[in-house]
């Protein structure tokens, strides 16, 4: 069965790198490159970076790059503002730059001199990682939830698919003003993504994050509300910086899904900080991931 599932995500994914590769003239959002490959809007970041090796947003330009520095290969000729532009940037420099920090050289060198580029440009982009994992993880728990309530308060901007990275202070003093309240002892702070990110990078993505409760109580901490219905979860821990929660989420999608009894869920996952932000000691912290899953 788990191989079952690993082929299918293989496949999608590579059915994502393939729409990429048919339209890198045009505009690319995830969420449609996603819907494309009939991926979870919810997952398929996750998916993408797990099973590339990169995140979406970093392929896509490797991949229009490498292309521009081919056809200048081909026509030195070439006009670098009209490449620039048919490559999806919006200038000249912006190009340049980008061009430059994957090469190592600018695109008026390469065009005069191909062979002086620092890194070499591929003729053809591995489409799926295939070296076996590091470090095997297991979930902790495979468990059912019950409807449970999150009373949220919005951030914006992912760093790397985080937001502790940009936020850590202001969110780590309005979680403790969340835990100074009086609160059902079942409650845990959390935060999910509503809408797919862009990329890991994105600074207009929203963050929901907060308490979650068993039932919908009185507080003036928030007054917004998401309810997450009846289901299944695989629970994963996390101890220490949460600067590297994205390896283990790379690790839970790429090293655990493709062998386990259970497929995605069309639900947001979240994490659970069991410890809360402790900028003294980073290496105290316990973070749950849960994944939504269901019977392959």
């Amino acid at each position: 069965m788990g191989m079952d599932t690993q082929d299918r995500n293989r496949a999608k994914i590579t059915k994502a790198a393939q729409y990429i590769e048919d339209n890198l003239s045009e505009v690319l959002r995830a969420s449609d490159i996603a819907k494309h490959a009939n991926l979870s809007p919810f997952h398929f970041q996750r998916l993408f970076a797990a099973y590339m090796g990169e995140p979406i947003s970093q392929y896509i330009v490797a991949r229009r790059l490498e292309k521009a520095a081919l056809e200048l290969k081909d026509c030195s000729k070439m006009n670098i503002l009209q490449l620039a532009l048919g490559s999806g940037f919006h200038s000249h420099s912006a190009f340049s730059k980008a061009f430059k920090k994957q090469f190592g050289v600018s695109p008026s060198i390469f065009r005069n001199s191909p062979d002086s580029t620092v890194r070499g440009v591929a003729q053809d982009r591995q489409f799926l990682v295939s070296a076996p994992p590091s470090k095997a993880i297991e979930a902790v728990d495979v468990a059912d939830l019950g409807q449970f309530h999150l009373q949220y308060r919005e951030s914006f901007g992912t760093h790397e698919g985080q937001f502790f990275r940009q936020n850590d202070q202001d969110i780590g003093q309005q979680f403790s003003a969340l835990l100074a309240k009086d609160s059902p002892p079942d409650m845990f702070l959390m935060s999910c993504f509503p809408n797919t990110p862009q990329n890991l990078n994105d600074a207009n993505v929203p963050i929901w994050f907060g308490g979650a409760y068993s039932i919908q109580i009185d507080s003036d901490w928030g007054h917004a509300w998401h309810h997450f219905d009846t289901g299944t979860w695989a629970v994963f821990e996390h101890c220490g910086d949460y600067r590297f929660l994205y390896q283990t989420w790379n690790q839970i999608y790429r090293n655990w899904l493709p062998h386990a009894d259970y497929v995605l869920r069309n639900d947001m996952p979240f994490e659970s900080y069991v410890t809360p932000s402790d900028p003294s000691d980073h290496s105290r912290q316990l973070t749950r991931i849960y994944v939504p899953i269901k019977k392959a």
